[in-house]
This record gives C-alpha cells, sequence and structure tokens, in this order.
C-alpha cells in the first residue's frame, strides 16, 4: 500500500492538540454567556476567559483570556489577549488575537493581527490583505485563499489554495488545485501533492524548490486527504457538538438539561424507547412513502401531500441524529464536571464524548456501533423528557453529593 508523506499532517495535526486540551481541561475561572445574542461592546474588558454559546456573537472590546464560541454568526473586531476557539457558521476575526486562531466554520475571514498560528477545519476560509500570522496555517479546508502575510508555514489541506500574499517559511500540502499568483512571496520550499501541476504566475518569488508528487489513489487529493486521521477527526466531531450543544443551551436550557437528567437517571428506559422511536420514524417514513406513491396514482394532490410530509419527516430525522449527541455530552459532562456551569459542563462532555467516538471509530465496526447509540439513546432522552413535561414544567434533580473521602486509620 502507498502510504502518504506524513510530515505535513503530523505537523498539522501538532498543532491542533492545544485545542484538544482547551476542551479536556478544567477551567478554574471565567465568564460564561448564553443567549440568542451575546456582545461585548467595544470599551468592555472580559478579565477572564469568555466562554459563549449564542446565535450571534460579537467581541468589540477586549478579552483578556481565551475566548471559547459556539455560535451561528462570531464577529471579532476587538482584541483577544489569549487564543480564539470557534465552532460557528460564519467566522470574521477582523480584530487582534494575541495567541492562536482556531476555527471550524462554514466561512471564516481573518483580517486581523494573529500571534500565533491559525487552526482550520471547514469550507472557505480567507487570511486578508491587512492579516498578519505569526505562526502556521495548518488544517483542512475547501478553499483557502492567502492575502495576507504568514510568517510561518502553510500546511493545510484544501480543494482550492491561491496565494497572492507572501508566506515566509514553506508551503507543503495535499491540494486539488493550487494556484501561486504574481503578487505572491513564498520564502522557502512548495512542496504539493495534487494530481495536476500548480499555476505558477509570472513574477510570483519562490526562495526555495517547487515539488509535485502524486497523492495516494485511496486518499486522493484535497480535504479527504487528513479526514481518516484520528485527531483532526476529533476535532471535527468536537467542535460541532459545541455548535449545536452551546446553541441549544443558549436557546432552550432546559431541553438539554432536561433531556441529559433523563440520561442520567434513567439510562435503560432512555436506550429501550430510544430504539423503539429509532425504529418507529424509519417505519413512519416507509408508510408515507408507500401513501405519496399510492395516492399520487389515484389523486395526484394527495399524493403529493402525503410526499410533502415525508420529506418533512426525513428532515426532522436528519435533525434529531444531528442533535442527539448532545443530552449525551451534556450528561458526561455533569458527571465529570459537578456544580459548574452548564456550558463548562457541556464543553468537558463535548470533549469526552468527541474522544470516545474517535477512539472507537478506529475499529470500523464499533465506530457505528457507537455512533448508532448515542443517536438511540439521544432520541430515548428526547421522549422521556418530552413525556415528563407535557403537563408539569421540568425541575432539575440535584446530583447526589460526591461520597467523602475518609481517610484510612492510622497504623
Amino acid at each position: 500500500m502507498v502510504m502518504a508523506p506524513r510530515r505535513p499532517i503530523l505537523r498539522s495535526l501538532l498543532l491542533a492538540l492545544p485545542l484538544v486540551v482547551v476542551a479536556a481541561s478544567p477551567v478554574a475561572a471565567g465568564d460564561f454567556r448564553g443567549s440568542q445574542n451575546v456582545t461585548v461592546a467595544d470599551g468592555e474588558t472580559v478579565t477572564d476567559d469568555l466562554y459563549v454559546g449564542a446565535g450571534v456573537v460579537e467581541i468589540a472590546g477586549t478579552v483578556e483570556g481565551d475566548a471559547t464560541i459556539g455560535g451561528g454568526t462570531v464577529t471579532i473586531t476587538g482584541t483577544v489577549e489569549g487564543s480564539v476557539n470557534v465552532a460557528a457558521g460564519t467566522v470574521d476575526v477582523l480584530g487582534d488575537v494575541g495567541g492562536a486562531v482556531r476555527v471550524s466554520g462554514g466561512n471564516v475571514r481573518v483580517a486581523g493581527s494573529v500571534g500565533r498560528d491559525v487552526v482550520l477545519l471547514g469550507g472557505s476560509t480567507t487570511i486578508g490583505s491587512d492579516a498578519t500570522v505569526a505562526g502556521d496555517v495548518a488544517g483542512a479546508v475547501g478553499t483557502l485563499t492567502l492575502d495576507g502575510t504568514v510568517e510561518g508555514n502553510v500546511l493545510a489541506a484544501a480543494g482550492t489554495i491561491t496565494v497572492n500574499g507572501s508566506v515566509e517559511g514553506d508551503i507543503d500540502t495535499t491540494v486539488g488545485e493550487l494556484a501561486i499568483n504574481s503578487t505572491a512571496v513564498v520564502g522557502g520550499d512548495v512542496s504539493y501533492r495534487s494530481r495536476q501541476e500548480a499555476r505558477i504566475s509570472d513574477g510570483a518569488q519562490i526562495g526555495g524548490s517547487v515539488e509535485r508528487s502524486e497523492p495516494p489513489a485511496e486518499i486522493g487529493g484535497g480535504a479527504s486527504a487528513v479526514v481518516t486521521n484520528p485527531i483532526l477527526s476529533f476535532i471535527g466531531i468536537f467542535v460541532g457538538l459545541l455548535l449545536f450543544g452551546w446553541t441549544l443551551l443558549a436557546l432552550r436550557p432546559r431541553f438539554v438539561l432536561g433531556s441529559a437528567e433523563a440520561i442520567r437517571l434513567s439510562p435503560l428506559p432512555s436506550l429501550g424507547l430510544g430504539f423503539a422511536g429509532w425504529i418507529g420514524q424509519f417505519l413512519l417514513l416507509i408508510l408515507l412513502l408507500i401513501c405519496a406513491v399510492l395516492f399520487g396514482i389515484l389523486a395526484l394532490a394527495v399524493g403529493g401531500a402525503f410526499f410533502i410530509a415525508f420529506l418533512i419527516v426525513t428532515m426532522l430525522v436528519v435533525i434529531v441524529a444531528f442533535i442527539a449527541a448532545v443530552p449525551v455530552a451534556m450528561a458526561l459532562g455533569e458527571l465529570v464536571l459537578r456544580d459548574s456551569s452548564p456550558f463548562l459542563g457541556y464543553l468537558a462532555g463535548a470533549a469526552l464524548l468527541a474522544l470516545a467516538l474517535v477512539l472507537l471509530g478506529l475499529l470500523p465496526a464499533l465506530g457505528a456501533l457507537a455512533t448508532l447509540v448515542v443517536w438511540v439513546i439521544g432520541l430515548g432522552a428526547f421522549i422521556l423528557y418530552f413525556a415528563r413535561t407535557r403537563n408539569v414544567p421540568w425541575t432539575r434533580t440535584e446530583l447526589p453529593p460526591a461520597e467523602p473521602v475518609v481517610p484510612a486509620p492510622a497504623a
């Protein structure tokens, strides 16, 4: 079997490891905020680490610690003296960040100064013309455009990489298409794995050598080259859990906490009800599809109505499959970090669940089974929650106090 060159992937993984540490470590102090909209206003200073779960997040002031954010849209125009860890649909880092920027998002733009590395996992990323990255740019994205200055190396795998600015180190990547335009300056070597030659324009300055190699057939080019790596898989699962979980915590905290409590207090009923509901949802889909076909033959309008219902139920099944992991992660977090902020507890639980899924996923059969169990038990927790709160609002059942440690009698 032909193996892919390991150097760029391993180096990019090492750059991503601090995100794992941030996720798994308890925090002594922090500012926790959750709502539909969260703003750190211009002139406001957050003296601790900032943890946010919201639909829209704006940081125009100053955060003296790290900022860990899950949301739909995140805009940073102020200053973060620590690192920024974000999972969101749209991320704009327009201000200054003293540490690293670690982002999982659909659309990412970095236009300020970054004191360390930029680690990416997502769709489209642009390093703007006014941006300066003091470290490396690493990760896996669909499209990467470099218009600014990268003082380190570019180690990101991507479908398309376009270089218009300056890279003082090397470019070492697995890529579908690589374009180095006339305004680009690369201080070191350009090493890339691709099925096609890079487009290097006249006027582009490259201080070292340019070398292309064929990607291995079983991996191919682009971001898929690193998807099977366990550390990047962990980051993808973890930030996805944060995106869904913190958003739900901000918008529907009772739903998340109540469903997690159902798993914590009634794990077997959650599993049993979830399995019944899991089978039932697919039986309902089959029934709706059969009705759509049969009534479509007899009465087109009635058949169309059943088909619309089939599509709606399918969409709901997909949504539930995504968010079913949220109460599981919340339950894990509450067991690990008692009496802490729900956002911090969920952070720890999401890290543990992501780690478990990745480790079990090293064996494909176990990985698929683990994913199914999470889906089923999460679905069962939803059913239990709605059944118990149908007539009576949910109230929290406190965890029993931890057993005191009794010192051994002196000899």
